[in-house]
């Protein structure tokens, strides 16, 4: 008997050594492949702090490849051509301003919103009339564009602005960790940085988890794996959450702009989520009502992706940031808004 017990123990251990010898042989082999076709995200080396209220910006005339796509800052700090001399005579200005979708996270600089979108408004013209800037930062929230747009935007004096707004720009300022030089996260405890190399650096980690999560939500479509969906409905459906204080400086940015004679535009930008299901259907509702209650001018985006297949929007399998025919879509319904409102 006691033999035999040994003997399955062996067994036993063999068997889970195979296993694990299988699984690490799974996880490196997955984890070679997507790299070799997934380009690696992260804007190290983009972006610097600073010691205004918007404690991070993108440094000025520089030229790095990130994700992928050649990323292009002007003298400004921003991914654009330079703004020098400004708007010509005769030109219409339109600033928009944004976060990661509106700066073209992992699009060529060509492809982004308002790069598309200048094209599309200058399409009918035999010169250049319009001139959009592209303001977007990654990780900025409404409280950095509001300040944006009373240091650098007004006293430029455009002739309209667009605030891309995203469900998220509502969540309070934080440090960009790619505006901290990378050596600092390395000092952390070594299995504070294996676990967040495993959960955040590892792509077949996450090529697993958004795999498991469609099919999980094909039966319920609801579900996604986290508390972020519920957290983020809370922020706009609570009277306590910070959608009230986001929703006024919103407001103000329009007074601003109304007391300087400059159009003032909301593009309701869509996180690129399960369009049949959007989960962020009720704090969307909310934020529409909420133009519509203060007679503040918007675009609503989501429908023109609803029918759609979210994935076929992502940068790539592992980045849900809207490519460029998510952008394009950006464009041509805030082209086809503005030139009713402008003409």
């Amino acid at each position: 008997m006691e033999k035999r017990k040994q003997a399955l123990s062996k067994i036993l251990f063999i068997n889970l050594a195979i296993l694990g010898i299988l699984f690490v042989a799974f996880v490196v082999i997955g984890e070679l492949v997507l790299r070799h076709f997934i380009p690696s995200w992260g804007h190290w080396g983009l972006v610097e702090l600073t010691s205004t209220p918007i404690t991070y910006e993108m440094k000025p005339n520089l030229e790095i490849v990130r994700e992928g796509v050649e990323i292009r800052t002007n003298s400004d700090g921003f991914r654009d051509t330079d703004f020098s001399g400004e708007p010509k005579p005769g030109q219409f200005l339109i600033a928009v301003l944004g976060d990661s979708f509106v700066f073209g996270q992992g699009v060529p600089q060509s492809e982004t919103f308002p790069a598309v979108l200048q094209k599309l408004l200058n399409r009918s013209q035999t010169t250049e009339t319009f001139r959009v800037w592209n303001l977007g930062v990654s990780g900025y929230n409404t409280e950095q564009e509001s300040y944006l747009l009373k240091s650098f935007v007004l006293p430029r004096k455009p002739n309209w602005v667009v605030v891309g707004y995203n469900i998220n720009d509502l969540e309070p300022i934080g440090i960009d960790p790619n505006a901290v030089e990378k050596e600092q996260y390395d000092e952390s405890p070594l299995i504070d940085r294996f676990k967040n190399y495993f959960l955040n650096d590892l792509l077949i980690t996450q090529f697993v988890k958004q795999r498991a999560g469609n099919i999980i939500r094909f039966f319920y479509p609801t579900w996604y794996g986290s508390t972020y969906i519920q957290d983020t409905l809370n922020q706009y459906l609570s009277p306590e959450g910070p959608w009230g204080s986001v929703s006024m400086l919103l407001k103000q940015m329009k007074r601003d702009c109304d007391k300087e004679g400059v159009g003032f535009t909301v593009a309701v930008l869509p996180a690129m989520l399960d369009f049949k299901n959007y989960p962020f259907e009720k704090a969307h509702n909310v934020i529409l009502d909420f133009f519509r209650d203060n007679d503040i001018d918007y675009i609503d985006i989501l429908p023109f992706f609803k029918g759609h297949n979210f994935m076929n929007f992502w940068v790539s399998a592992l980045d849900p940031h809207p490519n460029e025919l998510a952008q394009e879509i950006f464009a041509k319904a805030t082209a086809a808004h503005l030139d009713l409102k402008i003409h």
